[in-house]
């Protein structure tokens, strides 16, 4: 059974930066969902108003390079494309490289622009 988080969706549907809702949102689930694990509890004693994540920074990108969520989400891209089986997950890893070559693949099998402005800011 696939179980897909309504409040960590929100703002990668609709959000050029994906983010993490504060705790409580989480502990909505989570009082009940995977309460035993370990990470639940850290995350529970950190108080219903704390936003814990990223504790580290998994995924990152040049500041020149320009990437929306939202927009991938539109194209049709599923999350676990780049971050794996995460609702199956306790600890989040890097799934897929983040290099312009690996998005420039992606981009040429799905047919997507790739011209350079669609990702970097030029004339800045």
């Amino acid at each position: 059974m696939k179980i897909e988080c309504q409040y960590c969706h929100a703002t990668v549907e609709t959000e050029e930066k994906a983010s993490f809702p504060a705790v409580g949102k989480c502990m909505t689930c989570h009082r009940a969902v995977k309460k035993d694990s370990r990470e639940i509890q850290r995350l529970a004693a950190l108080g219903d108003k704390a936003r814990p994540f990223p504790s580290h920074q998994v995924y990152t990108i040049a500041d020149f390079v320009f990437f929306s969520h939202a927009r991938h989400r539109k194209a049709g891209i599923d999350c676990a494309y780049c971050h794996g089986a995460v609702a199956e997950r306790e600890v989040i890893t890097k799934e897929v490289p983040t290099t312009m070559k690996n998005c420039v693949d992606c981009h040429k099998a799905r047919l997507a622009s790739q011209d350079c402005h669609i990702c970097h800011e030029l004339g800045q």
